[in-house]
């Protein structure tokens, strides 16, 4: 048996009841985000910090990174079939929903730009990927597969950067200009649920590609340990 054949096939795939409780909590995360931005949690003065935003942004993949320390998380993770990892991406395309908004007027041209032409680049690539995953699993550890996960997300932290620039929270260009609309209902699920969600399908990814990979070097190991008994 080879090592790629190891590489997707050395567990089942995630129980139904790990399915069940991750789309549970997945859905009562989209629920409350929805409910917290019908309050008006994430809409702040144009002088402020948008501290609730990323927080939401951020403590969720805090928060993943905790659970994957749980050996049956971890490996749930790593029984998740890699072209879906990627495959999802594609639903970034929905990013270029940010340029019809600039378009109208309701968000920078800073911020539109880089996180618009980010997600479609992203969600580009992602079909690539998955296709490439699916008919050679060798290619899961690969520099190219983790780039485009690592593009991932350099995209969302560009998007956050350029938000913050553009808003004048940090001042590097001397822009003010209003990101309001990211703090309303629709557009407050994308940085607040999203990307979030998008942030930890990504560190999946980077843990089964490390996963892979040490299991590649102990193989290697274990054939040069057999070849030196031999001798």
């Amino acid at each position: 048996m080879t090592t790629s054949t190891l590489t997707f096939g050395r567990r089942a795939a995630p129980s139904p009841t790990f399915l069940t409780i991750a789309a549970g909590v997945v859905m009562l995360w989209l629920i409350a985000i929805a409910t917290l931005a019908a309050d008006g949690v994430f809409n702040v003065p144009p002088s402020a910090p948008p501290v609730t935003t990323l927080t939401a942004m951020l403590l969720p993949p805090a928060a993943f990174l905790l659970l994957l320390r749980l050996r049956r998380v971890r490996e749930a993770i790593l029984a998740i079939h890699p072209v879906w990892l990627a495959a999802v991406h594609g639903l970034r395309i929905l990013g270029a929903g940010f340029l019809f908004v600039y378009a109208f007027g309701h968000l920078p041209g800073l911020f539109a730009h880089t996180a618009g032409w980010g997600d479609v680049l992203v969600a580009v690539l992602a079909p690539f990927v998955a296709a490439r995953l699916a008919v050679d699993p060798d290619f899961l550890r690969s520099p190219w597969h983790l780039g485009f996960h690592a593009l991932g997300l350099l995209d969302f932290a560009g998007a956050v950067l350029s938000g913050l620039i553009a808003r004048g929270t940090l001042p590097l260009l001397g822009l003010s200009e209003s990101t309001a609309a990211l703090g309303a209902l629709p557009l407050a699920l994308v940085p607040c649920f999203a990307v979030p969600l998008w942030i930890c399908l990504h560190i999946a990814a980077i843990v089964q590609i490390r996963d892979a990979r040490r299991r590649d070097r102990q193989g290697e190991d274990d054939v040069t340990g057999d070849a030196l008994a031999s001798l």
